[in-house]
């Protein structure tokens, strides 16, 4: 079983702490993350999106304080009051402050930082295009920074394997989330630090009550396999057609484990029937005819699914995202009368 080995923090969480990196959330995490070894993934466009904010604060937070001090002229008597000093100047120091803030944050973790380079342009016009989340109606139609934010760090999990905790007050984020396995969301920053927090019983309780409800898996995996290629591995054979009788697991991991949700990896044994059709010689009219049979047959497949998982038994909710390790199969029975 495995805690998430990455964490992404999109901007809305640290706009909800308003940048205040000593803020009891962030403070609490840190410490956690260290001993976890989490890596801090900071794509492009997170971090031009960061800056841009800091910068757009500390401007607003300047034009209080020139406010305070046309509205409240008093307050220059305070000895505690900022002398007024050029805009320039106060707008330097404001954003050297803020910046240096920021830097020292993220010098805390493993930092990892992500370029465009691995965006796949195609693919985000085509979420753009079909609305896809974290794409949406109205407001949210333009939504390319989280696209782009979405895309490098799905890139990242695919090519290292690594299980990413995306934080994000954005639900449309978790949206986004619901279609990657390795994407695991969370609303909140103590949400994840309490999971940091777990101790080994409390997730392998999880395992457990997972496998006694695997049902659901088992029958989204048979409903799946009923749509896959099939073909026989002679080619004297066609597959006509396919009645799938069910599928069985016989091994199952959590390979990551998030806020109410988590990712597993399971192999297992589909029992399916196929309808064999071929051509036979008959001897007496030197001429070919069609036969069919029906066979039954077993064989292997794996896969991946995450689901979300009930507060309070642990019992899988919902399948939110499922994909199997092939998408064709080879059938290797022969009728029986030809054995």
């Amino acid at each position: 079983m495995s805690l998430p080995t990455a964490v992404f923090l999109d901007t809305s969480i640290l706009a909800g702490q308003q940048y205040n990196f000593a803020s009891t959330a962030l403070s609490t995490f840190i410490p956690l993350a260290k001993r976890h070894s989490l890596k801090l993934l900071l794509p492009a466009p997170t971090e031009s999106e960061v800056v841009r904010q800091i910068r757009e604060r500390s401007q607003e937070a300047l034009k209080a304080l020139e406010d305070a001090r046309r509205k409240a002229p008093f307050l220059a008597k305070w000895k505690h009051f900022p002398p007024k000093m050029t805009s320039h100047t106060m707008d330097w120091e404001v954003m050297r402050i803020a910046t240096t803030e920021w830097r020292d944050f993220l010098r805390n973790f493993n930092l990892i930082k992500l370029d465009y380079s691995t965006v796949n342009l195609t693919q985000v016009m085509q979420w753009y295009d079909s609305i896809t989340p974290p794409f949406r109606e109205g407001k949210k139609r333009k939504e390319f920074p989280d696209a782009f934010a979405i895309a490098i760090i799905e890139e990242y999990a695919r090519k290292t394997g690594t299980s990413i905790a995306v934080v994000s007050e954005d639900s449309d984020m978790k949206l986004a989330c619901d279609r990657f396995a390795p994407l695991l969301y969370f609303k909140s920053l103590p949400t994840l630090t309490e999971l940091l927090l777990s101790d080994d019983n409390k997730l392998n309780n999880i395992r457990e009550s997972i496998k006694e409800n695997i049902d659901s898996v088992e029958e989204r995996c048979a409903e799946i396999a009923a749509d896959i290629y099939y073909y026989h591995s002679n080619e004297d054979y066609d597959v006509k057609r396919t009645k799938i009788h069910g599928f069985t697991i016989e091994d199952m991991n959590i390979v990551a484990i998030g806020a109410g949700e988590c990712t597993i990896t399971f192999d297992g044994t589909l029992e399916a029937e196929h309808l064999l059709n071929w051509k036979e010689w008959d001897r007496h009219h030197e001429e070919y005819y069609l036969e069919d049979e029906w066979i039954l047959e077993t064989c292997s497949l794996s896969g991946t699914a995450k689901v979300t998982l009930d507060s309070k038994t642990n019992v899988v909710n919902e399948i939110t995202f499922f994909e199997l390790d092939t998408a064709d199969i080879a059938v290797i029975g022969s009728p029986r009368h030809r054995w």
